[in-house]
């Protein structure tokens, strides 16, 4: 998704700003989830996912385009090795309340 199309997906209220970090990976990656729990991540012109060297970075690209609070999803390397719960998703939300 584009920054103008993600702009716009963010004024919809129904729109969450969402980053996402994966196992051990040196890059975040920033975006929306719409109402149906679709993820809609920031992108170029030719679709290419833009990643951020640093969770600030992430954060700053979504108050650019008008976020006020985002969901941070972190994805944990290790979640294989843990106990088999029954869980399909081992995940850690936290809300960062404040993006500036």
């Amino acid at each position: 998704m584009q920054a103008n199309e993600l702009k716009a997906a963010l004024a919809d209220n129904q729109y969450k700003a969402i980053i996402l970090s994966y196992a051990d990976a040196n890059h975040y990656l920033a975006g929306a989830l719409d109402p149906q729990g679709n993820y809609h991540i920031l992108g170029d012109a030719r679709q290419a996912l833009k990643p951020f060297n640093s969770l600030r970075e992430a954060e700053q690209a979504l108050a650019s385009l008008g976020a006020k609070q985002a969901l941070l999803k972190m994805h944990s390397a290790y979640e294989e090795i843990g106990p088999n719960d029954g869980l399909a998703d081992h995940t850690c939300d936290m809300e960062i309340r404040s993006l500036s």
